[in-house]
């Protein structure tokens, strides 16, 4: 097993194998000239309790490798050294000014990039120094450009690749077009003194105002725009929860604190988060809300540790001194003993203060035996209250207003078809609409009842269950590869595609989770269930050949199901 002290010389000896063997390679996934010279820029700094640590010279260089590289760089650690690996990077503080005789050698390594002129609160402080310990890297100019395949013509920012979060978005501030872009996790030209902090008062002084300002707009920037309550559609099934979040947004930290919603995924449950935090922000600019998912977060702690002391306690007030925290998938700290202790200082502080606190979890906390009981209790001290599944109104206005957004004019007898052929996963009901209107659109027909039925005339009755074993099979006959190349370690585009197709449809038909079905595809993160789906979803309404394959791949699928 590999240690924390052996990670630099792993990582190293694995970059250079990587970069240096061929296409047909089964060891390593193939990338461009470009990816290997993002691979050579990338520098080790910790590997801990499954988190491996990387920091990259710029932005630009980060940004690139979670769009392109992400879960390559993952799963290959995981091979490599034996155990599930999450990948945190974050951009390496690159020295202010250089010596006048490197002044020329820096003018022509590094590419021109916009005066610092503001920093972000998080960043600023989760990698302080760490170039003391490593030095500045040069930059590498990008290679040659590379001729995409069938799969790579799509752009790769319509599929970004989440670094710990349900939501990719959420990592990658967007920068204001009133400043310039800045490098991030970059240390401040100059560090304040101590602040003593008070419970539950925010710090504002003239070091740290511009960098709280930073913060709101980080914070902000980590709210799905689509998500709100306005997008939410309720129903007898999600009425009391909407309510209750509503209830929350409008008087945070005195009504139902903490608030624990829990349902099956794929009912609405992060919607309502970020809603919560779009309207508390409306109804009071100033509140200081973050959303954050509990990898997210797990990954912000591990940060501040590697920071030193400086970047911890700047961790601990950026959470304590917040007036609405809204975690996603609480579940996820399972295991993490360490994030699980800090969380419950943290969970005390704000509640102490009486500040509002919002939850998620697929299950309801009496359920969640890997967290800690003080963690557990705690939950249950306010509001529980469970999304459960639609009924057909429900569904089919759900579907409406789904259409409505996307600019699909879908007839009602058409909405209330497909809503009447499932029951209980709004995310397969989604996915039938826009394989339907994916449909009419590529081949020019009106969208018909008709219409719909060849497209969703296998969608099963609710009494035959999908397991993610008859995906499995069924993909591994389809693309004619094994069950062990499946869910192995294999690079092979055939076997890359292959696997992609079955953890989107495992997704869509299985109703897991994605860290669940992670774990059916080989022990892989969910961050990488979370791409495949992304990449798959879009596929299918943009490449005919695509979408025919979905559609047979379905319809075997559920007539293997059939004859079980």
């Amino acid at each position: 097993m590999t240690t924390a002290e052996d990670f630099p010389t792993v990582w190293a000896n694995l970059v250079t194998r990587w970069v240096t063997s061929d296409a047909a390679s089964a060891e390593f996934p193939e990338v461009t000239p470009r990816s290997r010279s993002l691979l050579q820029q990338l520098d080790p700094v910790v590997l801990v309790n499954g988190i491996a640590v990387l920091t990259a010279p710029s932005k630009w260089v980060r940004t690139e490798t979670e769009k392109k590289l992400s879960a390559h760089i993952s799963e290959v650690l995981e091979r490599e050294i034996g155990m599930p690996v999450t990948l945190s990077l974050s951009v390496k503080e690159l020295a202010a000014e250089a010596p006048a005789e490197n002044a020329p050698a820096a003018a022509t390594a590094k590419p021109v990039e916009p005066p610092v002129q503001a920093v972000d609160a998080d960043e600023a402080f989760e990698e302080p120094r760490r170039s003391s310990q490593f030095g500045d890297l040069p930059s590498v100019p990008p290679g040659p450009v590379h001729t995409p395949d069938l799969w790579e013509n799509m752009d790769d920012a319509a599929f970004p690749h989440p670094e710990f979060t349900e939501n990719t978005q959420a990592n990658q501030p967007a920068v204001s077009s009133a400043a310039p872009a800045t490098a991030a996790y970059a240390e401040p030209a100059q560090v304040a003194e101590p602040v003593t902090v008070t419970a539950g008062v925010p710090v504002t002084t003239a070091a740290t105002a511009p960098a709280a300002a930073a913060t709101h707009a980080d914070d902000e920037n980590r709210l799905n725009p689509k998500y709100t309550f306005d997008t939410f559609v309720t129903g007898p099934s999600n009425q009391f929860p909407a309510a209750a979040c509503r209830a929350v947004a409008e008087n945070p930290g005195k009504a139902y604190n903490p608030l624990f919603i829990y349902g099956q995924p794929g009912l609405g449950k992060t919607h309502l988060l970020h809603a919560i935090g779009h309207y508390a922000r409306e109804l009071k600019p100033e509140i200081r809300v973050r959303y954050v998912s509990s990898e997210e977060m797990t990954n912000e702690f591990i940060n501040a540790i590697q920071g030193g002391p400086l970047a911890l306690d700047q961790f601990k007030r950026n959470y304590r001194n917040l007036d609405l925290l809204i975690v996603d998938d609480i579940q996820f700290l399972q295991g993490k003993e360490s994030t699980q202790e800090e969380f419950f200082h943290t969970f005390n502080a704000l509640y102490q203060a009486n500040h509002q606190i919002v939850l998620s979890s697929d299950r309801p906390p009496s359920q969640l035996t890997t967290l800690e009981d003080r963690l557990r209790t705690r939950f249950e001290g306010g509001l529980t209250t469970d999304v459960k599944t639609p009924d057909l109104e429900t569904r089919m206005a759900i579907l409406a207003k789904k259409s409505l957004l996307n600019g699909a004019a879908v007839p009602r007898d058409v909405l209330e078809f497909i809503a009447s052929r499932n029951e209980s996963s709004i995310r397969e009901l989604e996915g039938a609409l826009t394989r339907v209107v994916a449909y009419c659109s590529m081949t020019g027909e009106p969208i018909t009842i008709a219409a719909a039925e060849v497209v969703v005339k296998d969608i099963l009755p609710q009494d035959v269950k999908i397991t993610p074993e008859m995906v499995i099979e069924v993909i591994a006959d389809h693309f004619t590869v094994s069950i062990d190349q499946l869910t192995g370690p294999s690079k092979v585009r055939k076997i890359v595609t292959a696997r992609q197709f079955g953890m989107f449809l495992t997704r869509e038909y299985c109703e897991m989770s994605t860290t669940k079905i992670g774990e059916v595809y080989g022990g892989r993160d969910h961050t990488t269930v979370m791409h495949a789906e992304k990449k798959m979803r879009t596929a299918i309404q943009e490449n005919t050949a695509i979408f025919e394959q979905f559609q047979e791949l379905t319809q075997k699928i559920k007539s293997r199901a059939r004859q079980r």
